[in-house]
């Protein structure tokens, strides 16, 4: 089980006293929250995509005949598009840039019958590429458990994919195991009436998700604003929200990712920040020798987010990269 997997799971199990005025609480919770997370954190337009298990919220802009720039949000509670806030509109002057929130997250439906899984949303990942009129390949970015997904896109479909930019990415060392008896069992307890949304409430409170963010996603706790705090919030409390963490929390998600990482041919570039405690710099050294053409980016004083605690650089980084593998193509 991954240290990331641990702190979620500390959580509930912290939370999982006085069960029996636990049904009542639920409903005051589910009372208060806001109808929705704020959905013009990215500019652009907002517009919906039909996959097999329900819609998918997206939003897009840009130079329309620039090439595709993908964004794929990490998984966790409260996880959306709102990820990449500090980067869209600043890479959207030099490509045509998407942003889904992922099926069961977000703005997206979130079916309670969607067999959520990796290979769920490898399927969509595909499937959101080759939808419309997005005919060029597509250059993704991606975090944590999604740039697994990536991969295994990328791996899978390289017609799809031109390159991989990868934040802290799993599936090599973290997130990699399929669940095991216990966390089958993990998972149906998440699922019962009472005790499971209890669980998932102490886990999404406002104070969880403050400390979550102020220990583990960034450095300088000075980005973990009220914001961001009523952002997650929000987003982790609308209706079946409980229903992708769930499957994430119990390994559902998780994909080996170590022999489709070695076999890209695609340029890959990995992004870490150096004081990563989530999923350690460590981790690097294992990718790049699996594929030595990969390029690895450190970002000190950074934690899970350098998108966001150097947003300026990571942005820069990313745009020479691209427009520098473009001229020469």
């Amino acid at each position: 089980m991954s240290v990331k997997q641990k702190f979620w799971k500390g959580l509930f199990v912290a939370g999982g006293a006085g069960v029996a005025a636990l049904a009542a609480v639920n409903a005051s919770i589910a009372r208060g929250v806001q109808t929705e997370p704020e959905d013009i954190s990215l500019g652009g337009e907002a517009r919906a995509f039909a996959s097999e298990y329900g819609s998918v919220y997206y939003r897009t802009a840009g130079v329309k005949a620039g090439e595709p720039l993908v964004f794929l949000h990490d998984i966790g509670a409260g996880a959306s598009s709102f990820m990449w806030r500090k980067n869209f509109d600043a890479l959207a002057t030099d490509f045509r840039v998407y942003a889904p929130d992922f099926l069961g997250f977000g703005l997206s439906d979130k079916p309670a019958n969607a067999p959520y899984s990796a290979d769920l949303y490898v399927a969509l990942i595909r499937d959101f590429l080759g939808y419309g009129s997005r005919r060029a390949p597509a250059h993704l970015v991606a975090g944590g458990l999604s740039a697994a997904f990536a991969v295994r896109v990328a791996d899978e479909h390289p017609a799809l994919v031109s390159s991989l930019t990868l934040i802290a990415p799993t599936g090599a060392g973290a997130f990699d195991s399929r669940p095991d008896l216990p966390g089958a069992a993990f998972y149906g307890l998440l699922h019962s009436p009472v005790l499971g949304e209890s669980f998932y409430n102490a886990m999404t409170s406002e104070r969880s998700l403050r400390d979550y963010a102020r220990k583990r996603l960034f450095y300088d706790r000075r980005f973990a604003t009220e914001r961001l705090v009523a952002h997650y919030y929000a987003a982790s409390h609308q209706p079946g929200a409980q229903h992708a963490v769930a499957a994430f929390l119990s390994g559902y998600l998780n994909a080996d990712t170590r022999e489709a990482f070695a076999r890209l041919a695609q340029p890959v570039t990995l992004v870490w920040g150096k004081d990563d405690i989530t999923t350690p710099v460590a981790q690097a050294g294992a990718l790049c020798r699996l594929n030595p053409h990969a390029r690895l980016e450190i970002f000190n004083q950074c934690r899970m987010t350098p998108q966001t605690e150097h947003a300026e650089r990571f942005n820069d980084l990313l745009r020479a990269m691209l427009l520098t593998r473009s001229a020469a193509a």
